[in-house]
């Protein structure tokens, strides 16, 4: 009886959700981190769980929620959760989404744990990575996203993109309201020719007087691919910069080798890990 039983809401489970569907995916590293203000290296993992859950209406209306579980040296989190709807107007959605600027014009890490040369560039980027809505459009070769915060923070932004063959092209805006920084604007363009790709961001807040860019280049060979960065920013005159060195080492089956040596505010960092995708 109780298998019948089981047999017939696992049927009816089914039945309901024959529009919908429930994707896992993952991530997890084992690896070393060096900094030279401890002297020492220091052991590093993590484990990421994704899930995406997504449906679609009688009406041809999208619909989805996205989640993450991340444990790992840094402790276990359950962040990044959003849901969505989505169709011919665009998407919109509702959670931890960010902000507009930093989910489309940021720059990619180096290394194995991306060893905070990006960072640098993206100081006005991050300075307010704070949004629980967002609209993002595409039409044709051109791009809008656009996130607001509700709950205090009141942070605006807004990023346009542009993609023309091999190149692409970003504009963006943020408002952080009642931060002292008061609002930035963020250029970026990049190119991907080939083996080499090259992005270089610049963004500028006049109130608060900071300046910070950098540039992102690479060269894929087979299964080795080499990335050099290079970082500045500079608040009301003073100045610090990063620059580094990454390459990673494809294994095949969704793993690789990671391994990067910089410097970053003057202290030198360096790691060598790898990195499993699933």
């Amino acid at each position: 009886m109780k298998k019948i039983l089981f047999a017939s809401t696992a049927l009816v489970a089914t039945a309901g959700i024959a529009a919908a569907e429930v994707n896992f995916s993952g991530e997890a590293g084992i690896g070393m981190i060096y900094n030279d203000l401890t002297g020492d290296w220091a052991l590093d993992h993590y484990t990421t769980l994704s899930v995406a859950m997504t449906g679609e209406t009688d009406g041809g209306l999208s619909f989805g929620a996205d989640f993450d579980i991340t444990t790992g040296t840094t402790g276990g989190a359950v962040g990044a959760s959003s849901a969505y709807i989505e169709g011919g107007f665009g998407k919109f959605s509702a959670g931890d989404v960010g902000s507009a600027v930093d989910a489309k014009l940021g720059i990619g890490d180096i290394g194995y744990s991306g060893l905070g040369v990006d960072n640098v560039a993206e100081a006005l980027v991050d300075a307010a990575d704070v949004g629980n809505m967002m609209y993002e459009g595409t039409f044709g070769d051109f791009g809008i996203a656009i996130s607001h915060d509700l709950n205090g923070a009141e942070n605006t932004s807004i990023a346009a993109t542009f993609t023309m063959g091999d190149y692409n092209f970003g504009l963006g805006y943020d408002d952080w309201g009642n931060i002292a920084v008061g609002s930035a604007i963020h250029a970026k363009v990049g190119a991907a020719i080939g083996d080499v790709s090259v992005d270089l961001l610049y963004s500028r807040a006049d109130d608060a007087d900071i300046t910070s860019y950098g540039i992102n280049a690479g060269y894929s060979m087979g299964a080795v691919s080499v990335n050099a960065a290079y970082a500045e920013v500079d608040v009301a005159g003073v100045s610090a910069d990063a620059y580094g060195l990454g390459v990673s080492y494809d294994l095949g089956g969704g793993a690789s080798v990671n391994a990067g040596v910089g410097e970053v505010g003057g202290v030198t960092v360096a790691d060598l890990g790898i990195i499993m995708t699933f």
